[in-house]
């Protein structure tokens, strides 16, 4: 049996197949009301569930303490198969039936939690982006109220501390995330420094977007998820426009590798003879650092993998 459920932040909408009928029902998301949905639903079943930020953990982990199997999808695909199946009906009963219909058509990958080590590094990434957005916002506004004819001292004496304030609490996130990260994956860490242009801040963002590469076992998928692959827009013999550059992956992430790429293409071999070799055809250059990017991920997925440091054998 699946059970399709779709989670909001009070309460949960399931359906599932009884009888040659389609049952549905709707519990409140507490801990009484996920015990009721685990004491009325077959302990044999297969649970599907989207993705939904936060609000999902909970009941997947429920599930999987007491023993249950559970698939947690990516939206997008649910998203995808409501499209293909011309499927127009949103509320929270039809979205719960359409994940069961997903999960009746389609192999089912089983979830794990996320070990509490790499829990810690997540959030902690997340706390630190928001820092380092917070802080640009900030920079901004000090530039723009640089210029008037008139600003408050106050103001700017405010923005100043602020900006201290910010600084002081990004370097303390950061050097948390290094402490973590070397503490919980002292070997992985050590290997991917061994590439070189990789710095410690790609390395530790590469862990922690991978799960310690534990998340993917294809490398294509690794570098369309980093968002470092090209796209290509082709029907039959027509070409429409350039490849491009996916963009739908990790912004910070990919971010970092496009920097590294400058020094990569110095001091790294293999993207060294990349960047040759693109520049003489004439790629433009930002073509050629993510490029270089692109290979800076395949290094980094063949050290964590095979687990060995760098070596100019990898191409």
């Amino acid at each position: 049996m699946i059970i399709g459920i779709d989670i909001s932040k009070q309460s949960f909408d399931a359906a599932w197949m009884a009888d040659k009928k389609v049952h549905h029902q709707r519990f409140d998301y507490t801990d009484e009301g996920m015990g009721t949905f685990l004491a009325r639903t077959p302990r044999e079943a297969h649970y599907v569930m989207e993705a939904t930020g936060i609000y999902h953990a909970r009941l997947a982990l429920r599930l999987h303490a007491s023993g249950r199997r559970v698939t947690v999808v990516n939206p997008l695909v649910i998203k995808s198969f409501a499209q293909m199946r011309l499927s127009r009906a949103k509320s929270d009963k039809a979205d719960a039936e359409r994940i069961r219909q997903y999960g009746e058509q389609h192999a089912l990958l089983p979830w794990a939690p996320t070990s509490p080590d790499i829990l810690e590094l997540q959030q902690a990434q997340s706390w630190l982006d928001d820092l380092i957005r917070e802080r640009t916002r900030l920079t901004n506004r000090q530039e723009t109220c640089a210029h008037p004819p008139q600003t408050s001292p106050f103001v700017l004496q405010q923005m100043a501390a602020q900006r201290r304030h910010l600084d002081t609490q990004i370097k303390e996130c950061e050097q948390h995330l290094t402490v973590t990260v070397k503490k919980s994956f002292p070997e992985l860490y050590a290997r991917l420094l061994t590439i070189p242009a990789l710095g410690p801040k790609t390395a530790m963002e590469l862990i922690v977007v991978t799960h310690g590469f534990s998340r993917f076992d294809d490398i294509k998928a690794l570098c369309a998820y980093i968002g470092v692959s090209p796209t290509t827009f082709r029907s039959g013999t027509s070409v429409k426009g350039k490849g491009t550059i996916a963009k739908m992956g990790q912004g910070r992430m990919r971010q970092l590798l496009y920097l590294c790429s400058w020094t990569a293409k110095r001091c790294n071999p293999a993207c060294r003879d990349l960047y040759d070799r693109l520049k003489a055809s004439g790629k433009p250059p930002k073509v050629i650092n993510i490029a270089i990017a692109h290979k800076l991920v395949r290094q980094a997925f063949a050290v964590a993998t095979q687990n060995v440091p760098y070596s100019a054998a990898f191409a």
